[in-house]
């Protein structure tokens, strides 16, 4: 599959652009990548404590993008796509909540979505409200919505690749705040370093790849795009 055009997948330099991520594409990436691959080589994984890239198997990759699409979503974007308050129960959102207590790691419910088509299906939904949200809402409104974190090395490392919408707090380093733009963007560009993931594990098994990646936002990281098989700034808070 021919690269897209990397204008169209980066944060543009210039603010007064304003355009935001076309994430229907990374379904069609991976789409193309996993398409043909058996049972075993979707669920290939390497545990070994210095091969953290290879700990979620391909499989997985797909669940936590779906995963990730819906519970951004809900958490940063649900004042704009339900103003009711009544966010659709898709998903047991308690059981997939952001953090150690949640019932499933950061992937979908895998007694319920092991196969692909429904983890298609419910990344599908995601990927829609992400749309939804950089359609109907304004650059000003997504740039005067902000959100205030502990900061952690692995988002002081990736935030780097945004030219704005992302810093640390002059009052105290260890906080990290985030505009909606930045952080739709850096939605984009986690989902894309997973794509690139699973290119990273065919290759592992001597399979061939099927799209040509713009090496945009996170990818511009050798640790993201693979060229280095060390672990990545781990996510300990500052």
């Amino acid at each position: 599959m021919a690269l897209v055009d990397p204008r169209i997948v980066e944060m543009p330099e210039d603010p007064g652009v304003g355009a935001m991520p076309p994430y229907s594409v990374l379904m069609d990436w991976t789409r193309a990548e996993v398409e043909g691959l058996d049972a075993a080589q979707l669920d290939f994984d390497d545990l070994s404590p210095d091969r953290e890239w290879m700990w979620w198997s391909i499989r997985r990759q797909v669940s936590h993008m779906a995963w990730d699409s819906l519970v951004f979503s809900r958490r940063r974007c649900a004042e704009f796509l339900w103003p009711d308050g009544k966010a659709p129960e898709v998903i047991v959102w308690e059981d997939h909540r952001l953090g150690p207590k949640s019932k499933w790691d950061r992937v979908l419910d895998e007694d319920l979505f092991w196969e692909l088509p429904a983890i298609y299906e419910k990344w599908q939904i995601g990927l829609d409200w992400l749309h939804q949200t950089v359609s109907e809402q304004s650059i000003e409104t997504l740039r005067s919505t902000s959100e205030t974190v502990h900061g952690t090395p692995f988002w002081s490392y990736v935030i780097t690749t945004l030219p704005r919408g992302a810093a640390h707090n002059a009052d105290d380093d260890r906080m990290i705040t985030y505009d909606l733009e930045g952080s739709l963007w850096m939605v984009f560009y986690e989902q894309l370093a997973h794509v690139r993931t699973i290119q990273r594990l065919k290759m592992h098994q001597g399979l061939e790849t099927a799209v040509e990646l713009p090496r945009v936002g996170y990818l511009r990281l050798p640790h993201y795009w693979g060229d280095t098989e060390e672990n990545g700034p781990d996510m300990t808070r500052l």
